[in-house]
């Protein structure tokens, strides 16, 4: 999927998630700090003939965004939020600017917090919702921890 020329749009807000429990202090300082932008930017610079296009934003406030100036992807990869609302959302405005043939990775499907056990406390409702109700509209590929799925031509 690395392609010299390729565009690659990324948004995230490079900082960290509260569910990453066990970091404790240090992902605390993580965040505070630049550290995983400056991490990502320099794993980045390994491509130079990519244009990496970022969005250091929320999600939710960016897809709809791209999705109204018209921007269709041909992969999608969702590895943002682990709660099952957000999860949905991202899968949703991904669904709109997915082209056909194109591919979605959700990942983190078989995450869970053994502290919270709300259905919405890992991305696996969220991702399961949107698959039943768009599974006329998709083949899985990929079924585990990640889940993969092809937009069907229609």
């Amino acid at each position: 999927w690395i392609k010299d020329g390729a565009q690659y749009h990324v948004v995230d807000t490079f900082g960290g998630s509260p569910e990453e429990t066990g970091m404790g202090e240090t992902m605390e300082k993580l965040k505070e700090s630049d550290f995983i932008f400056d991490n990502f930017k320099h794993n980045t610079s390994f491509f130079p003939n990519i244009k990496w296009k970022i969005k250091r934003s929320i999600s939710q406030y960016i897809l709809p965004v791209l999705e109204r100036k018209g921007y269709k992807y041909d992969f999608i990869y969702v590895d943002a939020s682990h709660m099952a609302d957000d999860t949905f959302v991202d899968a949703y405005w991904a669904h709109r600017m997915l082209k056909p043939g194109g591919i979605i990775i959700f990942d983190d499907f078989g995450w869970s917090d053994p502290n919270r056990k709300g259905m919405n406390d890992s991305p696996k409702f969220g991702i399961q919702s949107f698959i039943t109700l768009y599974e006329e509209e998709y083949d899985v590929v990929l079924n585990g921890y990640q889940v993969g799925l092809v937009k069907k031509h229609q």
